[in-house]
Protein backbone atom coordinates (compact mmCIF):
# COMPACT_ATOMS: atom_id res chain seq x y z
CA UNK A 1 0.00 0.00 0.00
CA UNK A 2 2.86 2.63 0.86
CA UNK A 3 4.43 1.76 -2.49
CA UNK A 4 1.07 2.59 -4.43
CA UNK A 5 0.48 5.95 -2.39
CA UNK A 6 4.09 6.67 -3.85
CA UNK A 7 3.28 5.81 -6.92
CA UNK A 8 0.20 7.90 -7.03
CA UNK A 9 2.08 11.17 -5.40
CA UNK A 10 4.71 11.05 -8.05
CA UNK A 11 2.15 10.55 -10.87
CA UNK A 12 0.09 13.71 -9.40
CA UNK A 13 3.50 15.54 -9.31
CA UNK A 14 4.33 14.33 -12.65
CA UNK A 15 1.31 15.85 -13.76
CA UNK A 16 1.68 18.86 -12.33
CA UNK A 17 4.76 19.26 -13.69
CA UNK A 18 3.45 18.86 -17.13
CA UNK A 19 0.51 21.35 -16.58
CA UNK A 20 2.85 23.57 -15.67
CA UNK A 21 5.69 23.26 -18.53
CA UNK A 22 2.38 23.58 -21.21
CA UNK A 23 1.96 26.73 -19.86
CA UNK A 24 4.90 28.19 -19.61
CA UNK A 25 5.04 27.01 -23.55
CA UNK A 26 1.78 28.30 -23.89
CA UNK A 27 3.15 31.65 -22.82
CA UNK A 28 6.78 31.63 -24.23
CA UNK A 29 5.34 29.79 -27.79
CA UNK A 30 1.84 31.38 -28.16
CA UNK A 31 1.75 29.86 -32.05
CA UNK A 32 -0.13 31.57 -34.30
CA UNK A 33 -3.48 30.33 -33.36
CA UNK A 34 -3.47 33.06 -30.32
CA UNK A 35 -1.74 35.58 -32.17
CA UNK A 36 -2.96 38.95 -31.53
CA UNK A 37 -1.69 41.59 -33.84
CA UNK A 38 -1.67 45.46 -33.00
CA UNK A 39 -3.11 47.91 -34.94
CA UNK A 40 -0.23 48.26 -37.27
CA UNK A 41 0.36 44.72 -37.68
CA UNK A 42 -3.48 44.17 -38.91
CA UNK A 43 -3.04 46.90 -41.32
CA UNK A 44 0.12 45.07 -42.91
CA UNK A 45 -1.64 41.44 -43.12
CA UNK A 46 -4.65 43.00 -44.57
CA UNK A 47 -3.25 44.76 -47.80
CA UNK A 48 -2.80 42.89 -50.81
CA UNK A 49 -0.13 45.08 -51.59
CA UNK A 50 2.30 43.52 -54.01
CA UNK A 51 5.37 44.96 -52.25
CA UNK A 52 4.92 46.17 -48.23
CA UNK A 53 7.60 48.31 -46.52
CA UNK A 54 7.16 47.85 -42.68
CA UNK A 55 9.19 50.60 -41.13
CA UNK A 56 9.30 50.35 -37.02
CA UNK A 57 11.74 51.80 -34.19
CA UNK A 58 13.06 48.62 -32.22
CA UNK A 59 10.79 46.31 -30.93
CA UNK A 60 7.91 48.24 -32.47
CA UNK A 61 6.65 44.33 -33.44
CA UNK A 62 7.61 44.72 -37.61
CA UNK A 63 9.58 41.17 -37.30
CA UNK A 64 6.82 39.85 -35.23
CA UNK A 65 3.96 40.97 -38.20
CA UNK A 66 6.79 39.43 -40.71
CA UNK A 67 7.42 35.70 -39.18
CA UNK A 68 3.96 35.48 -38.69
CA UNK A 69 2.35 36.52 -42.12
CA UNK A 70 4.82 33.48 -43.21
CA UNK A 71 2.89 31.14 -41.10
CA UNK A 72 -0.06 32.07 -42.06
CA UNK A 73 1.09 31.77 -45.64
CA UNK A 74 2.70 28.39 -45.20
CA UNK A 75 -0.29 26.79 -43.69
CA UNK A 76 -2.41 28.01 -46.17
CA UNK A 77 -4.56 29.33 -43.16
CA UNK A 78 -4.75 33.70 -43.47
CA UNK A 79 -7.50 34.83 -41.75
CA UNK A 80 -7.01 38.19 -43.15
CA UNK A 81 -6.45 37.62 -46.73
CA UNK A 82 -8.66 33.99 -47.70
CA UNK A 83 -7.97 33.92 -51.24
CA UNK A 84 -4.46 32.79 -50.01
CA UNK A 85 -5.60 29.67 -49.21
CA UNK A 86 -6.66 28.62 -52.05
CA UNK A 87 -3.05 28.18 -53.91
CA UNK A 88 -3.44 24.23 -54.74
CA UNK A 89 0.09 23.85 -55.17
CA UNK A 90 2.77 23.63 -52.07
CA UNK A 91 3.86 27.40 -51.13
CA UNK A 92 7.05 28.29 -52.14
CA UNK A 93 8.43 30.86 -49.70
CA UNK A 94 12.20 32.39 -49.08
CA UNK A 95 13.45 34.53 -46.06
CA UNK A 96 16.27 36.85 -46.09
CA UNK A 97 17.73 38.28 -43.47
CA UNK A 98 21.43 40.23 -42.48
CA UNK A 99 23.54 37.24 -41.57
CA UNK A 100 23.84 33.44 -40.06
CA UNK A 101 24.61 33.75 -36.55
CA UNK A 102 22.71 37.13 -35.40
CA UNK A 103 19.79 37.09 -38.41
CA UNK A 104 18.96 33.75 -38.68
CA UNK A 105 19.80 31.66 -35.83
CA UNK A 106 18.99 34.29 -32.97
CA UNK A 107 16.15 36.66 -34.88
CA UNK A 108 14.34 34.88 -37.29
CA UNK A 109 14.07 30.98 -37.00
CA UNK A 110 13.52 31.46 -33.82
CA UNK A 111 10.36 33.68 -34.85
CA UNK A 112 8.79 30.77 -37.09
CA UNK A 113 9.26 28.04 -34.44
CA UNK A 114 7.98 29.89 -32.08
CA UNK A 115 4.52 30.64 -34.13
CA UNK A 116 4.72 27.60 -35.79
CA UNK A 117 2.07 24.98 -34.30
CA UNK A 118 3.92 22.08 -33.61
CA UNK A 119 0.22 20.13 -36.03
CA UNK A 120 1.99 21.62 -39.23
CA UNK A 121 4.91 19.94 -38.20
CA UNK A 122 6.50 16.82 -39.62
CA UNK A 123 6.16 14.25 -37.19
CA UNK A 124 5.07 17.41 -34.69
CA UNK A 125 8.44 17.80 -34.97
CA UNK A 126 10.95 20.92 -35.40
CA UNK A 127 13.61 18.46 -35.68
CA UNK A 128 12.13 16.27 -38.58
CA UNK A 129 10.74 19.33 -40.31
CA UNK A 130 13.93 21.39 -40.82
CA UNK A 131 17.10 20.75 -42.81
CA UNK A 132 19.88 22.18 -41.49
CA UNK A 133 21.89 21.53 -44.70
CA UNK A 134 19.77 23.75 -46.88
CA UNK A 135 18.20 25.65 -44.26
CA UNK A 136 14.87 25.12 -45.39
CA UNK A 137 12.09 24.32 -43.12
CA UNK A 138 9.21 22.23 -44.98
CA UNK A 139 5.92 21.62 -43.12
CA UNK A 140 3.48 18.79 -43.15
CA UNK A 141 1.04 19.98 -45.93
CA UNK A 142 4.01 20.30 -48.64
CA UNK A 143 5.13 23.82 -47.70
CA UNK A 144 8.39 25.23 -47.22
CA UNK A 145 10.50 27.84 -46.94
CA UNK A 146 14.53 28.26 -47.49
CA UNK A 147 16.19 30.82 -45.45
CA UNK A 148 19.06 33.05 -46.91
CA UNK A 149 21.37 35.61 -45.84
CA UNK A 150 22.99 39.31 -46.95
CA UNK A 151 26.19 37.39 -46.60
CA UNK A 152 25.60 34.86 -49.25
CA UNK A 153 26.83 35.25 -53.17
CA UNK A 154 24.12 36.52 -55.60
CA UNK A 155 24.61 33.44 -57.50
CA UNK A 156 22.64 31.66 -54.47
CA UNK A 157 19.66 33.53 -54.91
CA UNK A 158 18.61 32.72 -58.46
CA UNK A 159 16.80 29.33 -59.34
CA UNK A 160 13.10 28.45 -59.60
CA UNK A 161 9.92 30.51 -58.24
CA UNK A 162 8.70 31.33 -55.39
CA UNK A 163 5.36 32.53 -53.62
CA UNK A 164 6.58 35.39 -51.61
CA UNK A 165 9.75 36.71 -50.15
CA UNK A 166 10.45 38.55 -46.49
CA UNK A 167 13.25 40.46 -45.96
CA UNK A 168 14.04 41.27 -42.72
CA UNK A 169 15.93 44.18 -42.34
CA UNK A 170 16.97 46.01 -45.23
CA UNK A 171 18.70 43.88 -48.63
CA UNK A 172 21.08 45.26 -50.80
CA UNK A 173 19.66 46.17 -53.66
CA UNK A 174 20.94 43.42 -55.70
CA UNK A 175 19.43 40.90 -53.49
CA UNK A 176 15.97 42.32 -53.47
CA UNK A 177 16.03 42.77 -57.61
CA UNK A 178 16.96 38.95 -58.03
CA UNK A 179 14.64 37.68 -55.51
CA UNK A 180 11.89 40.03 -57.10
CA UNK A 181 12.49 38.49 -60.09
CA UNK A 182 11.94 34.76 -58.57
CA UNK A 183 8.34 36.12 -58.08
CA UNK A 184 7.69 37.13 -61.79
CA UNK A 185 5.93 33.30 -62.41
CA UNK A 186 3.88 33.29 -59.23
CA UNK A 187 2.97 37.10 -59.51
CA UNK A 188 4.01 36.83 -55.39
CA UNK A 189 4.63 39.08 -53.04
CA UNK A 190 7.37 40.87 -50.59
CA UNK A 191 7.80 42.78 -48.01
CA UNK A 192 10.95 44.29 -46.07
CA UNK A 193 10.59 44.40 -42.18
CA UNK A 194 13.31 47.04 -41.16
CA UNK A 195 14.75 49.67 -38.76
CA UNK A 196 15.93 52.47 -41.09
CA UNK A 197 19.53 53.02 -38.90
CA UNK A 198 21.11 53.18 -42.39
CA UNK A 199 19.80 56.87 -43.23
CA UNK A 200 18.30 57.42 -46.59
CA UNK A 201 19.38 54.05 -48.43
CA UNK A 202 17.85 52.90 -52.02
CA UNK A 203 15.11 51.76 -49.87
CA UNK A 204 13.79 55.36 -49.12
CA UNK A 205 14.10 56.74 -52.52
CA UNK A 206 12.86 53.13 -54.45
CA UNK A 207 10.51 51.96 -52.37
CA UNK A 208 9.07 54.70 -49.57
CA UNK A 209 9.37 57.64 -51.94
CA UNK A 210 7.49 55.77 -54.69
CA UNK A 211 5.19 53.71 -52.71
CA UNK A 212 2.19 55.55 -54.28
CA UNK A 213 3.31 55.66 -57.46
CA UNK A 214 4.32 51.53 -57.78
CA UNK A 215 0.86 50.37 -55.16
CA UNK A 216 3.24 49.94 -52.15
CA UNK A 217 2.08 49.67 -48.80
CA UNK A 218 3.74 51.65 -46.35
CA UNK A 219 3.35 50.76 -42.75
CA UNK A 220 5.06 53.25 -40.03
CA UNK A 221 5.18 52.22 -36.85
CA UNK A 222 6.93 53.94 -33.37
CA UNK A 223 7.78 51.52 -30.74
CA UNK A 224 5.47 53.28 -28.22
CA UNK A 225 3.21 52.20 -30.39
CA UNK A 226 3.67 48.25 -28.75
CA UNK A 227 1.07 47.99 -26.85
CA UNK A 228 3.53 45.05 -24.76
CA UNK A 229 5.82 47.54 -24.08
CA UNK A 230 6.12 49.29 -20.84
CA UNK A 231 7.23 53.74 -21.23
CA UNK A 232 10.02 53.52 -18.34
CA UNK A 233 11.56 50.30 -20.85
CA UNK A 234 11.72 52.53 -23.59
CA UNK A 235 12.91 55.73 -21.91
CA UNK A 236 16.06 53.92 -20.09
CA UNK A 237 16.19 52.40 -23.45
CA UNK A 238 16.41 55.63 -25.33
CA UNK A 239 18.41 57.97 -22.39
CA UNK A 240 21.55 59.38 -23.62
CA UNK A 241 20.68 58.57 -27.64
CA UNK A 242 21.38 60.64 -30.48
CA UNK A 243 18.56 62.54 -31.53
CA UNK A 244 18.68 60.64 -34.83
CA UNK A 245 18.98 57.24 -33.52
CA UNK A 246 16.27 58.18 -31.44
CA UNK A 247 14.32 58.78 -34.67
CA UNK A 248 15.38 55.99 -36.33
CA UNK A 249 15.71 53.29 -33.46
CA UNK A 250 12.41 54.66 -31.38
CA UNK A 251 10.01 56.15 -34.60
CA UNK A 252 10.99 54.07 -37.57
CA UNK A 253 12.09 57.57 -39.32
CA UNK A 254 14.66 57.76 -42.09
CA UNK A 255 17.20 60.16 -41.23
CA UNK A 256 20.17 61.93 -43.18
CA UNK A 257 23.36 59.74 -42.19
CA UNK A 258 25.92 62.61 -41.60
CA UNK A 259 23.26 65.31 -42.27
CA UNK A 260 21.54 67.13 -44.93
CA UNK A 261 24.32 69.71 -46.54
CA UNK A 262 21.52 72.74 -47.15
CA UNK A 263 19.12 71.29 -44.70
CA UNK A 264 19.83 74.47 -42.24
CA UNK A 265 19.65 77.12 -45.16
CA UNK A 266 16.97 76.21 -47.44
CA UNK A 267 13.27 76.63 -47.04
CA UNK A 268 10.27 77.31 -49.82
CA UNK A 269 10.91 80.35 -50.07
CA UNK A 270 14.01 79.21 -52.11
CA UNK A 271 12.22 77.45 -55.05
CA UNK A 272 9.99 79.71 -57.78
CA UNK A 273 7.52 79.01 -60.24
CA UNK A 274 9.02 78.56 -63.91
CA UNK A 275 10.24 82.19 -65.04
CA UNK A 276 13.22 83.56 -67.07
CA UNK A 277 14.54 86.19 -65.54
CA UNK A 278 15.29 89.45 -68.13
CA UNK A 279 17.68 89.74 -70.31
CA UNK A 280 19.52 92.68 -68.76
CA UNK A 281 20.80 90.62 -66.16
CA UNK A 282 23.81 88.37 -66.15
CA UNK A 283 23.25 84.74 -67.81
CA UNK A 284 25.61 81.93 -67.84
CA UNK A 285 25.49 78.16 -67.99
CA UNK A 286 27.52 75.68 -65.73
CA UNK A 287 28.20 71.64 -66.09
CA UNK A 288 29.28 69.18 -64.20
CA UNK A 289 30.42 65.54 -66.61
CA UNK A 290 29.23 62.60 -66.51
CA UNK A 291 28.13 59.69 -69.16
CA UNK A 292 26.91 56.34 -66.98
CA UNK A 293 26.35 58.90 -64.75
CA UNK A 294 24.24 62.12 -65.70
CA UNK A 295 25.61 65.31 -67.29
CA UNK A 296 23.66 67.94 -65.60
CA UNK A 297 23.75 71.29 -67.41
CA UNK A 298 22.38 74.69 -65.35
CA UNK A 299 21.07 78.08 -66.25
CA UNK A 300 21.14 80.84 -63.99
CA UNK A 301 21.15 84.55 -64.40
CA UNK A 302 22.51 87.37 -61.84
CA UNK A 303 21.10 91.20 -61.16
CA UNK A 304 23.34 94.02 -60.28
CA UNK A 305 22.58 93.02 -56.07
CA UNK A 306 23.96 89.99 -56.65
CA UNK A 307 20.36 87.68 -56.44
CA UNK A 308 20.92 84.77 -58.06
CA UNK A 309 17.76 82.36 -60.24
CA UNK A 310 18.76 79.01 -61.71
CA UNK A 311 16.02 78.85 -64.17
CA UNK A 312 16.87 75.79 -66.49
CA UNK A 313 18.36 72.44 -66.64
CA UNK A 314 19.07 69.94 -68.87
CA UNK A 315 20.19 66.35 -67.00
CA UNK A 316 20.76 62.92 -69.39
CA UNK A 317 23.24 60.14 -69.21
CA UNK A 318 24.47 57.76 -71.89
CA UNK A 319 25.14 60.48 -74.28
CA UNK A 320 27.73 61.89 -75.88
CA UNK A 321 29.11 65.55 -75.75
CA UNK A 322 27.63 66.05 -78.87
CA UNK A 323 24.71 65.84 -78.21
CA UNK A 324 24.94 67.63 -74.66
CA UNK A 325 26.57 70.56 -76.77
CA UNK A 326 23.70 70.60 -79.39
CA UNK A 327 21.08 70.58 -76.59
CA UNK A 328 22.83 73.38 -74.72
CA UNK A 329 22.85 75.54 -78.03
CA UNK A 330 19.07 74.76 -78.63
CA UNK A 331 18.45 75.27 -74.93
CA UNK A 332 19.81 79.21 -75.96
CA UNK A 333 17.67 79.37 -78.47
CA UNK A 334 14.38 78.71 -76.64
CA UNK A 335 14.76 80.56 -73.70
CA UNK A 336 16.14 83.60 -75.73
CA UNK A 337 18.80 84.37 -73.67
CA UNK A 338 22.74 83.88 -74.60
CA UNK A 339 24.90 82.60 -71.62
CA UNK A 340 28.10 85.06 -70.91
CA UNK A 341 30.14 82.15 -70.03
CA UNK A 342 30.08 78.74 -69.49
CA UNK A 343 31.75 77.35 -66.12
CA UNK A 344 32.16 73.24 -65.47
CA UNK A 345 33.80 70.42 -63.85
CA UNK A 346 37.64 71.31 -64.62
CA UNK A 347 37.96 67.09 -64.65
CA UNK A 348 36.87 67.57 -68.49
CA UNK A 349 40.14 68.81 -68.94
CA UNK A 350 41.68 65.35 -68.70
CA UNK A 351 43.64 64.08 -72.28
CA UNK A 352 42.53 60.66 -73.17
CA UNK A 353 45.39 59.10 -73.73
CA UNK A 354 43.24 57.10 -76.92
CA UNK A 355 41.82 59.51 -78.69
CA UNK A 356 44.14 62.70 -77.71
CA UNK A 357 41.19 64.71 -76.88
CA UNK A 358 39.31 66.04 -74.07
CA UNK A 359 35.97 66.67 -73.00
CA UNK A 360 36.88 70.11 -72.57
CA UNK A 361 37.98 70.44 -76.11
CA UNK A 362 34.65 68.67 -77.61
CA UNK A 363 33.04 71.39 -76.02
CA UNK A 364 34.59 73.83 -77.75
CA UNK A 365 34.86 72.28 -81.05
CA UNK A 366 30.96 72.06 -80.61
CA UNK A 367 30.45 75.94 -80.09
CA UNK A 368 30.24 75.48 -76.24
CA UNK A 369 33.68 76.91 -75.17
CA UNK A 370 33.85 76.26 -70.82
CA UNK A 371 35.58 78.13 -68.41
CA UNK A 372 37.21 75.65 -65.83
CA UNK A 373 35.55 75.67 -62.48
CA UNK A 374 36.96 76.30 -58.57
CA UNK A 375 36.86 72.60 -57.00
CA UNK A 376 37.15 73.83 -53.67
CA UNK A 377 34.20 71.59 -52.37
CA UNK A 378 34.06 72.57 -49.29
CA UNK A 379 34.53 76.66 -50.01
CA UNK A 380 31.80 76.37 -53.22
CA UNK A 381 29.49 73.85 -50.28
CA UNK A 382 29.73 77.17 -47.72
CA UNK A 383 29.08 79.58 -50.14
CA UNK A 384 26.08 78.01 -51.54
CA UNK A 385 24.85 77.76 -48.15
CA UNK A 386 24.84 81.35 -47.22
CA UNK A 387 22.85 82.42 -50.99
CA UNK A 388 20.06 79.78 -50.10
CA UNK A 389 20.11 81.57 -46.62
CA UNK A 390 20.60 85.01 -47.82
CA UNK A 391 20.22 88.26 -46.12
CA UNK A 392 17.61 89.87 -43.23
CA UNK A 393 17.92 93.38 -42.68
CA UNK A 394 17.75 94.36 -39.16
CA UNK A 395 16.30 97.51 -37.69
CA UNK A 396 17.72 99.66 -35.39
CA UNK A 397 16.18 98.05 -32.67
CA UNK A 398 17.51 94.72 -33.57
CA UNK A 399 13.85 93.41 -35.10
CA UNK A 400 14.48 91.81 -38.80
CA UNK A 401 12.38 94.18 -41.09
CA UNK A 402 12.88 91.54 -43.81
CA UNK A 403 14.56 88.23 -45.05
CA UNK A 404 15.36 87.16 -48.01
CA UNK A 405 17.07 84.52 -49.73
CA UNK A 406 19.60 85.41 -52.64
CA UNK A 407 19.50 82.16 -54.33
CA UNK A 408 16.48 81.14 -55.98
CA UNK A 409 15.79 77.47 -58.57
CA UNK A 410 12.39 77.47 -60.56
CA UNK A 411 10.65 74.29 -60.49
CA UNK A 412 11.80 73.79 -63.88
CA UNK A 413 14.79 72.28 -61.87
CA UNK A 414 13.34 69.40 -60.47
CA UNK A 415 16.77 66.98 -60.40
CA UNK A 416 18.61 70.31 -58.73
CA UNK A 417 15.94 70.39 -56.33
CA UNK A 418 15.86 66.94 -55.66
CA UNK A 419 19.67 67.02 -54.94
CA UNK A 420 19.80 69.81 -53.31
CA UNK A 421 17.26 68.44 -50.53
CA UNK A 422 18.92 65.26 -50.56
CA UNK A 423 22.30 66.15 -50.57
CA UNK A 424 24.73 64.54 -47.49
CA UNK A 425 27.48 64.73 -45.76
CA UNK A 426 30.13 62.00 -46.16
CA UNK A 427 30.13 59.29 -43.41
CA UNK A 428 33.10 56.92 -42.36
CA UNK A 429 31.87 53.40 -43.31
CA UNK A 430 32.18 51.82 -40.45
CA UNK A 431 30.21 52.53 -37.35
CA UNK A 432 33.44 52.33 -34.96
CA UNK A 433 35.08 55.16 -36.96
CA UNK A 434 31.72 57.34 -37.12
CA UNK A 435 31.88 57.15 -33.27
CA UNK A 436 35.49 57.91 -32.55
CA UNK A 437 36.19 60.03 -35.61
CA UNK A 438 35.72 63.59 -36.58
CA UNK A 439 32.51 63.62 -38.94
CA UNK A 440 33.77 64.59 -42.55
CA UNK A 441 33.47 67.98 -43.95
CA UNK A 442 32.97 66.91 -47.55
CA UNK A 443 29.57 65.76 -49.11
CA UNK A 444 28.54 62.18 -50.29
CA UNK A 445 29.57 61.23 -53.81
CA UNK A 446 26.12 59.96 -54.92
CA UNK A 447 23.43 62.08 -56.27
CA UNK A 448 25.09 65.06 -56.74
CA UNK A 449 25.61 66.41 -60.64
CA UNK A 450 23.40 69.29 -60.83
CA UNK A 451 24.58 69.98 -57.29
CA UNK A 452 28.14 69.84 -58.64
CA UNK A 453 27.14 71.95 -61.55
CA UNK A 454 25.52 74.88 -59.07
CA UNK A 455 28.78 74.97 -56.87
CA UNK A 456 31.05 75.40 -59.79
CA UNK A 457 28.49 78.52 -60.93
CA UNK A 458 28.24 79.75 -57.22
CA UNK A 459 32.01 79.40 -57.33
CA UNK A 460 32.56 81.56 -60.43
CA UNK A 461 30.45 84.44 -59.17
CA UNK A 462 31.87 87.33 -56.79
CA UNK A 463 30.80 87.25 -53.30
CA UNK A 464 28.86 90.27 -52.25
CA UNK A 465 28.09 90.65 -48.57
CA UNK A 466 25.49 88.23 -47.06
CA UNK A 467 23.87 87.67 -43.73
CA UNK A 468 22.33 90.25 -40.70
CA UNK A 469 22.95 93.61 -41.96
CA UNK A 470 21.73 97.26 -40.59
CA UNK A 471 19.58 99.70 -43.49
CA UNK A 472 21.94 102.47 -45.17
CA UNK A 473 21.39 102.63 -48.71
CA UNK A 474 18.61 101.02 -50.97
CA UNK A 475 19.73 99.06 -53.75
CA UNK A 476 16.94 98.23 -55.47
CA UNK A 477 14.90 101.16 -57.73
CA UNK A 478 12.39 101.26 -60.25
CA UNK A 479 15.18 100.98 -63.10
CA UNK A 480 16.72 97.79 -61.34
CA UNK A 481 14.65 96.03 -59.18
CA UNK A 482 16.41 92.94 -58.34
CA UNK A 483 13.42 90.24 -57.68
CA UNK A 484 10.69 92.28 -59.93
CA UNK A 485 10.17 88.93 -61.34
CA UNK A 486 10.50 86.77 -58.00
CA UNK A 487 8.33 88.02 -55.30
CA UNK A 488 6.08 90.61 -53.50
CA UNK A 489 6.55 94.54 -53.35
CA UNK A 490 7.40 94.31 -50.16
CA UNK A 491 10.93 93.64 -51.24
CA UNK A 492 11.35 97.08 -52.77
CA UNK A 493 12.11 97.61 -48.83
CA UNK A 494 15.19 95.26 -49.11
CA UNK A 495 18.42 97.74 -48.34
CA UNK A 496 22.06 96.85 -48.39
CA UNK A 497 25.08 98.58 -49.11
CA UNK A 498 27.68 95.84 -51.21
CA UNK A 499 31.19 96.04 -51.10
CA UNK A 500 32.92 97.00 -53.76
CA UNK A 501 33.85 93.85 -56.04
CA UNK A 502 35.44 93.84 -59.39
CA UNK A 503 33.86 91.13 -61.90
CA UNK A 504 35.04 90.74 -65.62
CA UNK A 505 31.32 91.10 -66.53
CA UNK A 506 29.71 93.77 -64.62
CA UNK A 507 32.94 95.80 -64.27
CA UNK A 508 33.79 97.23 -61.10
CA UNK A 509 31.08 99.32 -59.37
CA UNK A 510 29.13 96.37 -58.37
Amino acid sequence: MPRQRQSKVKDTADVFRTLAQTLRESVTNPDINKYTPHSKQEIFHQSDAKGKLFLGGNRSGKTVGGGTECVMRLRKKHPYRPELNNIIEPIRGRIVTVDLVQGLDKIVLPEIARWMPKSDLKNGSWEDSYDKATRTLTIENGSWVEFMTYEQDIEKFAGTSRHWTWFDEEPPKYIWDECRARLIDTNGDWWITMTPVEGLTWTFEDVYNRALELGYLVVEIEMDENPYLGHDEIETYFAGMSEDDKKARRKGQYIPVGGFIYANFISDANWLDPIVPPADWLHFAGMDHGFTNPTAWLWAAVNREGFMVVYHEHYESDRLVSYHAAKVLEANRQLKRQPQYYVGDPSIRSIDPITGTSVHLEYAEHGVPIVLGNNDQKAGLMRTSRLFKGIEIVGEDGTTLVHRPKLYITRDCPNLIHEIKTLRWAVWRDKKSQYEKNKKEEQQKKDDHAADALRYMVSSRPELDTGVVKPTLPVFDDASNAVSSLGPARDRELVKVFSNSHDDHLGSDW
